[in-house]
Order: structure tokens, then C-alpha cells, then sequence
């Protein structure tokens, strides 16, 4: 049984929430809602960029047309019960968002099927301005995009030292 008092988690669980972050029962505002979407979408891309993606997806993606290295993973399942064992949103270098499942081998490096890939774009929240919860997911997806794929000089704001 759920207790309500606990928001769904088991006492020792909740207090040990409560004493490691102290804004845990806190409401926050709607800038620090979109950080940590924004911040949580963020971790999800830099982590796949920095470690190679599961082969069928890789192979999968490019045989579509998809630019890996400049495309972000946005979410990523894998080996998820009931489903198909990779499956997620991709964001690509030419803002499509994509919503895959990959029937694959117990490794993820070959594809056994393609249950699904389809671009979603149209129902993604692009939005920047909605009521009460400011950007939309997908907004905040893009913002990582650009800024990822922008190389960093191109972002310096230093003076010149002439």
C-alpha cells in the first residue's frame, strides 16, 4: 500500500530524500523546473555522446540518413520489460525528433526489427512561453542541441587583449 504522506516511497526512503536535499518538499518555480529538465535531457545526450551508442542504433540511424555525431539521444531504454529491447527519442542535427524500437540481439549490436521509427516532431512542445511551466521539452531539447553542436569559440564572449 502507497503511503500518501511519503509521496509513494517507504519511510526510510523518503527521510533519507528529505535529509539529502533539503528542497525536496519545497515546490519550485518554473525556472528551476526547466533546469532540471533541462539539466536531465543535458546528462542524457553528453553521456551518449561520450560513450558509443548500442551498435543497432548507431547502424540503424545512419542507414537512415541520421549524422550521429552531431544528433542527441534525448531518452534511451534499454532492455525494458514488455518492450523492445532498445527504445527512445533521438534529436537530429536537422531538429527531427525521432521515436524509435529496435528488436535487437541480447548485446544491442545487431537489429533482429524495427518495431518503430517515426518522426514526432509535430507533437514534441516547442513553445518557449507556456503558462505556468515556461519551455516545453522539446524547446529545452533543441537548446541542448544547438548548444552542443556549437564548437566553443563560437560562444567566447572574451574581449580582445589588443
Amino acid at each position: 500500500m502507497i503511503d500518501p504522506d511519503t509521496g509513494g516511497l517507504g519511510w526510510r526512503s523518503w527521510r533519507r530524500a528529505v535529509e539529502q536535499e533539503p528542497n525536496f518538499l519545497r515546490q519550485r518555480n518554473v525556472q528551476q523546473q526547466n533546469a532540471s529538465v533541462e539539466a536531465s535531457i543535458r546528462a542524457e545526450a553528453v553521456y551518449w555522446r561520450a560513450t558509443r551508442w548500442p551498435g543497432a542504433l548507431l547502424d540503424v540511424a545512419e542507414g537512415r540518413g541520421v549524422d550521429c555525431r552531431r544528433a542527441i539521444i534525448v531518452d534511451l531504454d534499454i532492455d525494458f520489460p514488455g518492450t523492445s529491447r532498445l527504445f527512445g527519442l533521438l534529436l537530429t542535427a536537422d531538429e527531427i525528433f525521432i521515436e524509435f524500437e529496435i528488436e535487437t540481439d541480447p548485446s544491442h549490436a545487431h537489429v533482429e526489427g524495427i518495431a518503430e521509427w517515426k518522426d514526432v516532431t509535430g507533437k514534441q512542445n516547442l513553445s518557449r512561453h507556456n503558462r505556468g511551466t515556461g519551455w516545453g521539452k522539446g524547446a529545452l531539447a533543441l537548446q541542448v542541441l544547438h548548444q552542443l553542436n556549437t564548437p566553443p569559440e563560437a560562444t567566447c564572449q572574451c574581449k580582445s587583449l589588443d
